[in-house]
């Protein structure tokens, strides 16, 4: 379900893309190595998914991109959200 900021056509374009970026200062108090999850995203991640997927569904190209500070290991993110969409 979308939150209600999202409930309008927000595609003005033929393709889309999301930056999932996290709080760089704030991801460094607890880590300065990149080799694991820090913070759980699920709930977001499982939101920005649905957002992509939607978009997808329209015939749109969605590019998705994650850094290291959104969750603490930008690989990782990638993965997850894969599988959200390869589900």
């Amino acid at each position: 379900m979308l939150p209600d900021y999202l409930k309008f056509d927000y595609v003005m374009t033929d393709f889309s893309y999301a930056r999932l970026l996290g709080d760089r200062t704030g991801i460094e108090l607890k880590t300065k190595t990149w080799d694991k999850v820090i913070v759980n995203r699920s709930r977001e991640l499982r939101s920005w998914f649905e957002v992509c997927h939607l978009i997808y569904k329209r015939g749109e190209s969605v590019f998705v991109y994650a850094n290291n500070s959104y969750a603490g290991r930008a690989p990782a993110t990638v993965t997850r959200f894969l599988k959200l969409w390869n589900a």
